[in-house]
This record gives C-alpha cells, structure tokens and sequence, in this order.
C-alpha cells in the first residue's frame, strides 16, 4: 500500500479525516505546550554547574518562618562547617541609574555579592574577569560585573568595555567582567528580568553585624551531601550560638538549607503537576473520541474490507492500509498540535505568572518536538490496532450480504458506548479540578488587602546618592515633588513609601516598648516596619482606627512620632489604648511617640494572616537609620483612569530632575492582581482544558447516537409503521444515548472524590470535596449530555417508514 493510495483513501473521506486531525490536533497541542512549560521548568537542570550541589541557606525564628542571613551567620557557615565547599552571599541592590556619554539616564536593576559567588555556582565570566576577594572589602575599588543583556544593548557588545569606567548613580565604577549570557542569580529564575550589574559587598569581616538579616547565602555542598544534612549541620552550629548567648532562648532561631532545586521549582511544582495531571486527561479524551471515529468508520467499511478480501487481499495488505492511513492522521494530528502548541507557548509566555520560573527559556525545542511526534505516532499505532482487530474477525459472507440499514452488532454498540462512558468519567474528573480551581480563584479575590487598589497609579524612584548625599537634598526632593503631583487636576491623593505591599518583599525589624521593658534572655518584639510620607494612607485608603495619620509637620525636626497597625497592637498592647505610647525603633536611641493606628495590610502575599507592623514618616528615616531615604514609589490615587495621569506625573520628575528615571509604571490595581497571577494562571488554563473536555464529551455522545440512528433506521421506521408514536422513539433514543452518560458520570464523581485529596496544596479556603462543585458539574455534564443526544433523537422520530424500507 502506497503512500499515494493512502492519501488518496483519506482525500476521499475528507469530513472524517479533517475531524480526527482537528481532534488530535487539540490533544496534542494542548499536551505539548503544557510539557513545553514542564521542560523549561522541571526537566532543565540549572545553568549552574553541578546544580544537585547548590543549596540555599536561610533562618527561621518564633513568628518568622523564612527569612535572609546575617553577615555574621554568613562567615560562621563558611569558615566553621565542613558540609560546604565554598558559601557565597549577595543582596539586593535595587534600581540604580546609569548615566555618561552612552546614552541616555537608564534604570536597571543592581546587586551586591561577595567574589566567589560566580565559583561557587560554577559560572565563567563571558570576558574578563570576577572582580577579587581583595577588592571585596571595605572602602576597596569601585568596580563592578555588567549583564551580558546591558552590554548588547547599551555599548553593542564592545569587547573594549572590560576595564573602561561607567557612570553608575553619577559615581565612577570600572568594568571588570562581563557576565554570561543568560545568567541569573539563584533567585532570579522568577524574574522577567535579571540583575544587570554586579559590585562587591564588601563586608567588614573582622565586625561583621549578626543582628540585620539582609543577606541571601548558597553553598556548594560536598560530594555527597544533601540539603538534609546541611541543615542538620547548620542546626547545630546555632545551637552553639544560642549557648553561648549569641540569641535568646525563646527566640527559637534555627537556620536551615533548601536544595537549590527545590528552592526555585518547589512553589509552582503542585500546580504544574495538576497542569500534567489535567492534559493527561485531556489527550485520554481525545484518543477516546478519536477511537469513536475511527471505530465507526472501520464499521462503515466493513463491507469495503470484505470486498478487498474477497478479491485476493491477504491480512498484512489491509494491516498496512490501516496502519498507513491511521499514522498519516496521527503525523498530520501531531504537526497541527506542534503549530497549536507553538500559539500556545507564545500566549503563556506573555500570560504566566512571574512566578513560574524560567519564563524566557520556554519555547518549542527539540525534546518538545520529540515529544508531539511521540504523541502522533503513539496514537496513530492505537487507531490503526481498532480497524485491524475489527479486520482479523471480519465474516466474509455477513459482510458481503450486510446493507447500509443493517443494525449495528451489539458488540460495536458496547464498545462505542464503553469509550462515551469513559469520557464522561475524564470529563468529570476535568471539571472538578477546574470547578476547584475558580473556587480557590474566587475566594482569593474575596481577600481583603487591607487598601484600595483601584484608581492608584504608582512607580518606582532611586536617587543617586552622588547627587542626593545629604537628608535634606533627598526629604526636599520628594517633598517637592508630592507636593507638585497633588497640584495635577484629577488628583485625590498622593504619597511615597519604602516599600510597595504585594510589589516588594519586606523583612521585620526589632523595637522597644518603653512601659514594657523586657527580661533577661526574652525574644525581641519584631514587626514589620515601613516609612511613609504625608499622604500615603490617604491615597492608599488604608482605613485609620484611632488618632491621625502622618502630616506636614512631621519632618526631620518634628516630634518623632510612630504609627502601629492594629495586629501590632493587638499583639503588644491588649485591651490598652495605645496612643501616647513610646516606641524605640532602628540603630539609634530615638523614642517616638504613637500617634495613629492604621488597618492591616497584606504586603508579602494575600495569602496567610496579618503581619505586625509600623510606620514612620519618610523625612524622619535617617533618625531612626543614620542615612537619608533615596529611593521610594509613589501612590497617587486619581479620580479617573490613572494612566492617563502618568504622562503629566514623569513630566513633572524630569523637571525636578531630567536623569532621574521612573520605573514599574503601572496602576496598583495591576499589582493587587499580580498577588494571584498564579492561581488566575492555574485556573484559566483549567477552565480551557475543562472547556474542551465538555466540547469533547458532547461531540463524542452526540457522533455515538447520530450513528446508532442511522444504523437502525430501518428498524425504527418499523416501530413507527407499527404504531409506535413520535413521543416513544424519542425516549427510546435519549434512554439509550444517556444510559453511558449516567454511568459515566457516577464513575468519574467516585474517582475525583478519591483523587482531590492530593489537590490541597493548591486550594485556598475550598475543601477537596466542595459539594457545590460537585453537585454542579454533574448536572451541567448530563446538561451537555443531554443536549447531544436530543439532536439524533428528534432526527430519529421524524423517520418515515418510506424512508426506512429505502435504506435496503
């Protein structure tokens, strides 16, 4: 058999053939793009040498359950453990702005790490080299690694760069190394962006602090050793600390490791399961629809098979017919997957959530590729065992004699009502997920946030400091500059802040209760802390509770003064009123005095409880500090659409300003929904594929009865002739057509009451046994069901027994 005679069989039969590729297509696709991510997020090792190796280290204690090290914790991990090779550190720098002859003032994103932190990951520098451990100290050259995206970008990829000086926050820095293309720090896999310059943090080894945690870590493990023993290692050696009074008792301070692995696949690993989980099912539903096809057509050609065999048509000859046309479908279903799943890449690309790792490494490679054309060809062997088998049992004389009228075998009716109950049963196990995942979405978007996101516009500023050296250049900046936005017609309110919630993650900070002093050896009081300038909780709409908020008089030379969150309060001063109260916060002795309490905001996440918290005025930073406070973003609430007000907003920064960027504009509205762009991610990929399971389910009940009504046409043109009414025949049709969709749907309700458990880690406030959902999806199911099958049976009650006599 011939690959023409094959097409030309199939050219034949065009509606069949477009339906199955169609069907497969979408199967596949779906399949495809969905393994694309599972690629690039799972499979992908690490671009780290070794990367089984790698382990992040973080610390823990009463009411913080994750959180950064200490320089001091850092050094002790590195010289006083065995379990490492090496330990590297790096913070977070932040925008900074690049300005000189280049170009014009751009903001990209910087960090500080210590000069083994390349080695210790197993990166080479693209050209040049790591800046030193003997430039990494104290008051040592100002010399820094550019990105290999900046270097393109900005100076063309000039090899010459390596040694030249950059102007970065209008301070001289000279390039020593370029770093590779594509590299991320650890924790930059989550990111649409990676850091683009890399200086030295240059730690003072000999007083390193022990008491700030703001540092992230990573060690190279021993051969050998896991991420288990390094936190059984690390576990011990703060058990030292804490005898040795290093740490309070109470505190319960108690580092550990995560495997790097772990550390950036772990959060997204359940919902990308679930995502697997759903496609299996999926392509299950469509090899089960695609069976129904291909079963129905090799019943149709039962007599054009018996002919072949009659005229001298040995088995193989038909084998390789059905063979042929089944992995021509198949191939031809995989390449149409392959351009869907393409689409669909691109669609995820620009619609997952930052927090799916590795988003710029997804594409269509050739592990993706294989896996299409393993899908095509492993279902076009499926389909072509259907008719084969039907060939090797094939009568002769039955089928030579049969008519187009002649009833279906009760075999072939069994087996094609077998694979409609079988999707039913798919089917619903597709939807409950689904039906689970917009209830979780919906309740997440019931969570209050604690502010008003709706008509703020916000952005980012970083002031250089060569420019902004002293407290008051930068509190008059941003004094002038608030003031000027609150000038703007459709301004309601506008403010600054250290930190965005939902946008920036925030660690806690110690203070003191002057009329609660503490004892000897007991835990801190920690909350979460924030500066804010006049204005904030207004254009925020952060409600307040008792006193007032934060105004023009408190500046640098104001009262000090201190605003608590009602969790703070209800934590440290139970049943008592607060205000008037003294507090002690940051490096220096400064008491201030309480003079609001404002509602809880969500700020690291929606999920979870409410965190202590307090807030002091921006100009009063540098008290409570020792350095002025340069960067910030803004909230400005409007009384319209609040982008159309950027354009009049950066205006007024480059005219306080010209080389003074502004990044991350966009309105919180977009940063309140990022909080759930997971879940939103989850859900609507679930609702798609719960969508075609339902499209697939229908097409599958309603192709199984259209057939069975044609092929009993003669038999109930007989029924009507005998006097059997309209009302009867169609009853008939719908008792047989919904008897699979009925046990179907008892099948799959069993099975996802016993497989939801394993659905917990990605629900919120939904149990695994929702009855809403799972009263609803049957009912909408047998709905569909329902409708499919009532299109046959009114066709099957208009037969005329004329009609029915002319079938023979």
């Amino acid at each position: 058999m011939t690959l023409r005679q094959t097409l030309r069989s199939l050219k034949n039969r065009p509606g069949f053939s477009g339906l199955v590729i169609l069907t497969l297509g979408l199967g596949i696709g779906a399949a495809t793009a969905i393994f694309t991510v599972v690629n690039a997020v799972l499979l992908k090792p690490l671009p780290y040498r070794s990367p089984d190796r790698l382990a992040m280290i973080w610390s823990k204690w009463s009411n913080f359950d994750k959180t950064w090290v200490s320089l001091a914790e850092y050094l002790d991990y590195q010289r006083q453990t065995q379990v490492f090779q090496d330990v590297a550190l790096w913070t977070d720098g932040g925008e900074v702005t690049l300005t000189g002859p280049e170009g014009h003032a751009e903001s990209v994103s910087g960090a500080q790490a210590t000069a083994n932190v390349l080695d210790v990951l197993g990166v080479v520098p693209r050209a040049g080299r790591m800046y030193t451990a003997a430039e990494d100290v104290p008051n040592g050259p100002a010399v820094v690694m550019v990105g290999y995206d900046l270097w393109q970008r900005r100076w063309g990829g000039d090899p010459a760069l390596v040694g030249r000086t950059i102007q970065i926050d209008d301070q001289p820095y000279r390039v020593s190394g370029i770093l590779p293309r594509g590299f991320r720090l650890p924790l930059e896999f989550q990111a649409r962006n990676a850091v683009q310059l890399i200086g030295p943090v240059q730690i003072d080894r000999a007083a390193p602090s022990r008491g700030s945690h703001c540092c992230y870590a990573i060690g190279r493990l021993q051969p050998g050793a896991t991420a288990a023993l390094a936190s059984n290692v690390i576990h011990a050696l703060a058990t030292q600390w804490i005898q040795a009074g290093l740490y309070p008792v109470d505190m319960r301070f108690a580092p550990f490791a995560v495997s790097l692995e772990d550390q950036v696949t772990g959060p997204v690993r359940p919902a990308l399961i679930l995502l697997i989980a759903a496609v299996t099912l999926l392509l299950v539903l469509t090899c089960a629809n695609v069976a129904n096809l291909v079963l129905t057509r090799a019943a149709d050609r039962g007599r054009e098979m018996a002919v072949r065999a009659a005229l001298g048509a040995g088995l193989g000859d038909m084998l390789r017919l059905a063979l042929g046309e089944s992995l021509v479908l198949g191939l031809a279903g995989g390449v149409t997957g392959l351009g869907l799943a393409w689409a669909g890449v691109k669609v995820l690309v620009a619609r997952a959530p930052t927090t799916v790792p590795r988003l710029s490494e997804l594409g269509i490679d050739g592990r993706v590729a294989g896996f299409a054309l393993l899908l095509a060809v492993g279902t076009g062997l499926v389909f072509a065992l259907v008719p084969f088998a039907r060939v090797r049992r094939l009568d002769l004389a039955d089928s030579l004699r049969a008519g187009r009228g002649q009833s279906a075998g009760v075999d072939r009716r069994r087996a094609r009502s077998a694979l409609v109950a079988g999707e039913m049963a798919f089917a619903v196990l597709l939807l409950v997920g689904a039906g689970l995942t917009i209830r979780t979405f919906v309740n997440l978007m019931r969570i209050d946030p604690g502010f008003d996101a709706r008509n703020v516009l916000t952005f980012q500023l970083s002031l250089p400091a060569a420019k902004y050296q002293t407290v008051e250049s930068a509190n008059g900046f941003y004094r002038t500059l608030g003031d000027e936005i609150r000038k703007l017609p459709g301004v309601r309110a506008a403010g600054f802040a250290r930190l965005l919630p939902l946008a920036t993650e925030m660690g806690d900070a110690g203070l003191r209760i002057q009329t609660k002093p503490l004892p000897p050896n007991a835990p801190g009081r920690q909350a979460d802390w924030q500066a804010v300038s006049p204005g904030y909780f207004e254009a925020m709409k952060i409600p307040l509770v008792s006193g007032r908020y934060f105004d023009a008089h408190d500046d640098l030379n104001g009262e000090q003064v201190i605003i608590l969150n009602r969790e703070l309060v209800k934590e440290y001063f139970p049943g008592e009123d607060p205000l008037n109260q003294m507090i002690e916060v940051g490096r220096d002795s400064v008491w201030r005095r309480v003079v609001g309490v404002v509602g809880d905001v969500h700020h690291n996440g929606l999920l979870g409880s409410f965190k202590r918290g307090w807030y002091i005025p921006q100009d009063q930073w540098s008290r409570a500090w020792g350095n002025p406070r340069r960067s910030a973003f803004a909230v400005i609430r409007t009384t319209g659409d609040p982008l159309t007000l950027a354009p009049s907003v950066l205006a007024l920064v480059r005219g306080l300003d010209a080389d003074l960027p502004a990044t991350d504009v966009q309105p919180l509205s977009v940063v309140l929904a990022s909080a759930t762009q997971e879940q939103r991610f989850t859900m609507g990929l679930m609702a798609t594929f719960a969508l075609l399971a339902l499209t697939l389910a229908a097409v599958g009940i309603y192709g199984v009865i259209s057939y069975t009504v044609t092929q009993r046409t003669r038999e109930i043109g007989i029924r009507l002739a005998l006097g059997s009414d309209v009302r009867g025949v169609r009853g008939l049709v719908l008792r047989q057509g919904m008897r699979p969709a009925y046990f179907g749907v008892a099948v799959g309700i069993g099975a996802a009451a016993l497989l939801t458990r394993f659905l917990r880690a990605v629900l919120y406030h939904v149990g695994p046994l929702d009855w809403v959902t799972f009263l609803l999806v049957p009912l909408a199911l047998l709905a569909v069901a329902g409708a499919a099958v009532l299109i046959p049976a009114v066709r099957a009650s208009r037969i005329t027994p004329v009609e029915a006599l002319r079938m023979e």
